[in-house]
């Protein structure tokens, strides 16, 4: 497992999700990619937006495959619980901007529900189900599309209950 997703993970841990809730989400089979690219990764195209990040893109950006057929996920911390992730085509190298930077849930949420990752993706696939509070607001569950040549495209997203939204 890269460095980087290790500590992505160990520092932002898992949250968890009421069973109902799966069961109503897109599930990756209904989102298959035919291939995966197997070819080296093209250095990411490094913009003005992108450059106080372009170490970690760089970094994520040269491992295989992660994401629907030909993306990489390069994932990093930005204090406390709070992370930040783009989407690196490995053919092209252009970079697709993800959700804002997240929180993981309340702590509270842990107390209820068997744990689930913070973020699921898989290379076959081009769902992607992020789990968290976007700008620490809107604590959910949200489900991606990743369309081929735009980027992310909402499916769905549940809102949880005012008890495990973050106060303001």
């Amino acid at each position: 497992m890269p460095t980087l997703l290790m500590f992505f993970l160990l520092s932002l841990g898992q949250i968890s999700l009421p069973p109902q809730a799966e069961s109503l989400r897109p599930q990756f089979s209904d989102y298959k990619v035919k291939d995966i690219y197997r070819g080296s990764p093209a250095s990411p195209i490094i913009t003005k937006e992108w450059r106080s990040y372009r170490t970690r893109i760089r970094r994520g950006a040269a491992h295989d495959v992660e994401f629907a057929g030909h993306y990489t996920i390069p994932r990093w911390g930005c204090g406390t619980g709070c992370g930040a992730f783009v989407i690196v085509d490995s053919i092209s190298g252009r970079i697709y901007a993800s959700v804002p930077a997240f929180s993981a849930l309340p702590i509270r949420w842990f107390d209820n529900y068997p744990p689930v990752e913070l973020m699921e993706f898989h290379p076959d696939s081009r769902l992607l189900k992020f789990n968290g509070c976007p700008n620490e607001t809107n604590c959910g569950l949200y489900d991606y599309e990743m369309i081929e040549g735009r980027g992310l495209k909402l499916l769905r997203k549940e809102p949880l209950p005012a008890e495990f939204q973050f106060n303001p």
